[in-house]
């Protein structure tokens, strides 16, 4: 057995004194009518009158009022399990990062106002994956849809005007490029949101329509800037076009609202103080379909309060049916009136009182707190989430906290993580402490659930992010042993992952070599080599293991890189033997086959098309050439 809501059972010890207040009143009363007359003469003064009546009423007023507080206090016994999904939308943002973002007629300039716009996006969210598309004159895919709402921000952070080396504004690819960063196999509803300020420089986004539509795609566009226009300043002074004139840079509407509103969306134009992502979140996003991301099994308690409510109820009728004296026949049905009357007016009272209980009414913040806590505390984890989680828009951050406890301790790291990152806004620095450490802790945790090769990059970013909350952690508290022993730790586990990481790319770039697929082995050896100097660069200086994977590179690249150089000489060597009509060694040069020689081809297949198009060329002498040589040789 348990209770909903305890606290409310600790007003029961006030019933002890109501009784005994009640109890000394009839005393008192009857002590009035002792010094009035004798005993004997009671019934001649007060006819009927009867002491044990009127103490039987006080005791079932008071037994009604003890089971109505335990009916409050819903007590619960028996459960059954039922299975508990989480659902959520896929959104993308593409971002425009041109340099006409810069453009300052929002201040402090457009690119800013929409990084902040997203932000308050991402607070709306509840359980939704989200992305981030960057784009300019290209495009490409900043963070994949995600849940982990700490990295997509970290993310956002990194964008910057110029983060996409090619100039221009190529609204066609980055919707290209959005429609390709979507799980095709989910079945909730796709949300692109495009921020631009609608100066398309390239492509035509239109001819995506089709495509949108097919695929059930819905583009909410939200314009960035001014009709009127601004001047690009950066840096460097403002931005000028090829003859010198200064450009301007206004809103260009059309484009984005044609887009929106044929695939089912709808376009806002952007205004100061409101960006527009959670206008089109709460008017647009809210209401899509959501997908069944990961299910689990939840106990459910059955509520027995209505039981404790009926016999509170009874007692009442009982009690007013209970007469405090006895009457004569002709006084009867006015003192049935009047019993019946209050009987009602009880009845009236009790079930005002338990309307919220009768009606399932939700629990308070704070109570829904203490509630998850006991949860918490009994190894209840599951429970404790769902309690937790009305808490944490009413307390933000103690309420955001203990939410991301439970999830730790419920196994959904992620979850916990995002929940610290939120409690990390309050302004109590020793709780803002235990949040870094916490969230540190988190995100050590995921890391040991990334166990593929191909998740050794993240697990290693994950592993640098803890560091760096751990080290925030010490900042805010310096004596905090816990956290330095983690930072430690951290910073181990992430060398660790990183060495793994590029010590993988290393073996099968090796292993592709052996299969000579030399283009794809030299993209891993030089992504290889790129890993092991950002071990040197910035984990650790002295890591003598990774030291020695570079020379091994190196050797790997220059024999790759002299592989196509001696092939090339080799092909401008035959050309030239049969123009000089050495046939004979022309065709040794053309037709010899080394490992070197696999590895050019693959590394540049135009060259190997250069040398089946001068065997083909030159095919009738050289085959001659073969035989007459084969002949000799079996002479």
């Amino acid at each position: 057995m348990k209770w909903n809501n305890p606290d409310i059972l600790l007003w029961l010890l006030a019933l002890l004194p109501l009784l005994l207040v009640t109890g000394l009143m009839i005393r008192r009363r009857e002590t009035l009518l002792a010094k009035m007359a004798e005993k004997g003469l009671w019934e001649t003064m007060l006819p009927g009158y009867s002491v044990k009546r009127r103490r039987m009423k006080n005791l079932l007023r008071v037994l009604a009022l003890a089971l109505a507080l335990v009916a409050l206090a819903r007590p619960q016994w028996g459960f059954k399990w039922e299975e508990v999904r989480q659902r959520g939308l896929s959104i993308i943002v593409a971002l425009d990062t041109s340099k006409s973002m810069l453009a300052q007629d929002i201040k402090p300039n457009r690119l800013q106002q929409a990084k902040w716009g997203v932000r308050d996006l991402v607070k709306e969210l509840k359980g939704d994956r989200i992305g981030l598309v960057a784009f300019a004159g290209d495009a490409f895919l900043q963070c994949p849809a995600t849940i982990d709402y700490a990295a997509f921000l970290m993310m956002l952070d990194d964008v910057y005007a110029g983060i996409i080396p090619v100039g221009g504004t190529d609204i066609y690819q980055a919707l290209e490029e959005a429609i390709d960063g979507f799980d095709k196999e989910t079945a909730a509803d796709k949300v692109i949101i495009l921020i631009s300020d609608g100066e398309g420089t390239m492509g035509d986004p239109l001819a995506l329509l089709p495509r949108l539509k097919e695929e059930k795609i819905r583009v909410f566009a939200i314009g960035v800037g001014t009709l009127q226009g601004e001047l690009i300043q950066t840096s460097e002074g403002f931005v000028k076009d090829k003859n010198g004139n200064v450009v301007k840079s206004s809103l260009d509407e059309k484009t984005l609202e044609r887009i929106a509103l044929e695939t089912g969306g709808f376009y806002v134009r952007s205004a100061p103080g409101d960006f527009g992502p959670e206008r089109v979140y709460r008017q647009g996003i809210a209401e899509l379909q959501r997908e069944d991301r990961e299910s689990r099994r939840a106990k459910i308690w059955q509520e027995r309060f209505p039981w404790f409510l009926g016999a509170s109820l009874l007692l009442l009728l009982m009690e007013a049916a209970i007469r405090p004296v006895k009457v004569s026949r002709e006084r009867t049905q006015g003192s049935q009136k009047k019993t019946a009357l209050g009987s009602l007016r009880s009845l009236a009272a009790i079930l005002f009182l338990f309307v919220p209980l009768l009606t399932h009414a939700e629990d308070t913040p704070r109570s829904a707190m203490r509630k998850g806590l006991k949860f918490y505390k009994a190894g209840d984890y599951t429970n404790a989430v769902q309690a937790l989680e009305k808490t944490a828009l009413e307390f933000p951050d103690i309420g955001n906290y203990n939410l991301g406890n439970a999830h730790y301790r419920a196994g959904d790291f992620e979850a916990a993580e995002a929940a610290y990152n939120e409690a990390l806004r309050t302004t109590d620095l020793g709780l803002q402490a235990k949040a870094y450490f916490n969230r540190g802790n988190a995100l050590l945790a995921r890391t040991t659930v990334l166990t593929g090769p191909e998740q050794i990059g993240l697990a290693a970013e994950l592993a640098f992010q803890a560091g760096d909350m751990y080290e925030k952690a010490i900042l805010l508290d310096p004596k905090d042993l816990a956290a330095k022993e983690n930072f430690e730790k951290a910073q181990r586990l992430r060398l660790k992952l990183e060495f793994n990481k590029g010590k993988w790319l290393f073996d099968q770039a090796e292993s592709l070599l052996q299969e000579f697929k030399a283009k794809d082995a030299q993209t891993d050896y030089q992504q290889a080599k790129a890993q092991f100097e950002h071990i040197l660069a910035d984990v650790d200086p002295t890591h003598g293991e990774s030291k020695q994977y570079l020379p091994k590179i190196a050797e790997r690249l220059e024999m790759l890189r002299k592989a196509v150089v001696d092939t090339e000489k080799d092909l401008a060597t035959a050309l030239q033997y049969i123009e000089d009509y050495q046939y004979m060694l022309a065709a040794k040069k053309l037709t010899t086959e080394t490992d070197e020689r696999k590895y050019a081809f693959d590394l540049k297949p135009d060259l190997k098309t250069q040398y089946e198009e001068t065997i083909q060329k030159n095919q009738e002498v050289l085959k001659i050439i073969q035989e007459l040589s084969s002949l000799n040789i079996a002479k």
